[in-house]
């Protein structure tokens, strides 16, 4: 965990794993600070009889299990099952309780891939570009990625090539974009496509896709003057790195300072297009 836990209450000989992610709890407080950050992937049979009698027996919380088991078994809804968690112990006060409740009120008018984008999204703003494009790519995968519309999937690979990008993956990350345009048909897709190229020195795929895609002269232009004055506009703004600084760099064999340029030019473009994600 990345956060560093006060826990007061009694602490777990044997501990409980969550279904959901696989981690070990020892603590009500514990529960609760995973429970809240994995609403996305909660439904009623995450919060069962065991978690119930785990809560009673191994945290001795013995009226809250017992209510919380009373629950599990007249088949209480989610929200009043995780209601009960979140009130034992001290970990949450009252406000944030209820706003965890209309987090959750939210996320019931939501269909199970529209929560895990959403989790994916929550991902890609925070940064966490690697964890971002696992639970994108899981999305594509799961067999009800088939309710997604055109725009909706394009949007997806879009931000998948931003984590591929991130890795130095030039070629995949095109190809990640390339077909994202072609479903979304977003202007943005279709820069980072060609700017993928360009990072991955494939300059003649580069020229020939600019002439088929690019039916904007005015595109074009703002695409090359991106690249032309990527130096200028780094120096001044930190907006992108020289393509042909790069190639030099490549060429030579000056690793280090070749990968420091492609960093930064990576921020910058995760940071151009991270507004991506909330599509």
């Amino acid at each position: 965990m990345s956060k560093v836990i006060l826990c007061a209450g009694r602490t777990a000989e044997t501990p409980y794993v969550l279904k959901t992610s696989g981690v070990r709890i020892y603590t009500i407080e514990e529960l609760c600070y995973c429970l809240a950050g994995s609403l996305d992937m909660l439904d009623e049979s995450v919060i069962d009889r065991e978690m119930a009698l785990f809560i009673k027996n191994d945290l001795g919380f013995e009226e809250r299990g017992s209510l919380l088991e009373e629950m599990v078994l007249t088949k209480a809804d989610l929200k009043s099952r995780l209601v009960v968690i979140f009130c034992t112990g001290d970990y949450f006060d009252r406000d944030e309780i209820t706003k965890l409740c209309d987090d959750l009120d939210e996320l019931a008018k939501m269909s199970r891939i529209e929560r895990l984008k959403r989790r994916a999204d929550r991902f890609m703003q925070d940064g966490n570009v690697r964890k971002a494009a696992a639970e994108y790519r899981q999305i594509l995968a799961d067999k009800d990625c088939t309710n997604l519309t055109q725009v909706e999937y394009g949007n997806i690979l879009h931000n998948i090539g931003i984590a591929d990008i991130r890795a130095r993956l030039y070629t995949r990350a095109a190809d990640d974009f390339r077909e994202a345009y072609e479903r979304n048909e977003n202007p943005e897709s279709l820069k980072c496509y060609l700017y993928s190229l360009k990072l991955g020195h494939n300059e003649k795929l580069y020229v020939s896709e600019a002439m088929r895609l690019l039916d904007s002269s005015d595109l074009l232009r703002q695409i090359e003057n991106d690249l032309e004055n990527a130096d200028d506009k780094a120096s001044g703004s930190g907006e992108y790195e020289q393509i042909d600084r790069l190639k030099i760099l490549y060429q030579q064999g000056r690793t280090r300072e070749f990968e420091k340029l492609s960093e930064d030019m990576i921020s910058t473009l995760k940071a151009r297009y991270r507004a991506q994600s909330e599509m």
